[in-house]
């Protein structure tokens, strides 16, 4: 079996995003870290492909927790609950669950948001994956580095709307994929395409719930329990 990053349509979209990162990094943006999309297992299986698809953040999308976000010309803005992990140590190609673990030196809250504006299906891959995912902003909360080596246990999600508990769960990982696999997924399709996972680089790991339209409220708080709420406003 190929190597996700070996599929064509993965492996176009990336060299036109990474060329994307690459002229933002000389315009004078900071790297933050990276993302992945599509890591669900109906969402794997709808765009026929075998692992998340990567994209980057930089700090030109990096707001503050309780900002406001104007979202009246997106196409389908969506928000979207996630635990952000921490890189202590670089990370190299083939590495075990343990050690990217132990690679891990905080997690935390975030939250972002993403404007849907090209079709979902195995046909539009490589856009999707050129055009950064159809990111569009993070916010992250303070990470707990007592929570090192990739420890979520113990942690609630719970998700609220305008005040209103929509969503909670402790299952952080039913439709992310687990975690270690998901960090060794981003070392390993950087590490493929001449980048590398690095000390201070944050992975945003996908949405613990389904992400909610921003058209279902104006204020959208993630509340990873035991960390402080995080919100984000919208209009």
């Amino acid at each position: 079996m190929s190597a996700p990053w070996e599929d064509p349509r993965v492996s176009a979209g990336l060299g036109r995003q990474l060329a994307m990162r690459r002229r933002m990094l000389e315009a004078g943006a900071r790297p933050v870290g990276w993302k992945v999309g599509f890591g669900a297992p109906a969402a794997l299986e709808l765009m026929n492909i075998t692992a998340p698809l990567l994209g980057f953040m930089t700090d030109r999308t990096m707001l503050e927790p309780g900002s406001r976000v104007d979202t009246t010309s997106w196409d389908r803005g969506i928000v979207e609950f996630e635990v952000a992990v921490y890189l202590g140590t670089d990370l190299g190609p083939g590495a075990s669950p343990d050690a990217a673990r132990a690679a891990v030196a905080a997690v935390g809250p975030a939250i972002e948001l993403a404007n849907i504006d090209l079709p979902i299906d195995p046909s539009g891959v490589e856009q999707i994956v050129a055009g950064d995912i159809f990111h569009e902003a993070v916010l992250l909360g303070p990470p707990a580095t007592d929570r090192a080596g990739l420890d979520i246990a113990g942690i609630t999600a719970r998700i609220l709307i305008d005040g209103q508990q929509r969503a909670v769960t402790t299952e952080l990982e039913a439709i992310t994929g687990s975690y270690p696999w998901i960090v060794n997924t981003v070392a390993d399709t950087l590490s493929a395409n001449g980048e590398r996972l690095r000390t201070g680089d944050v992975i945003i790991t996908g949405s613990v719930v389904p992400p909610i339209p921003v058209t279902e409220g104006s204020e959208f708080t993630f509340a990873l329990d035991p960390f402080d709420p995080i919100s984000v406003r919208v209009r």
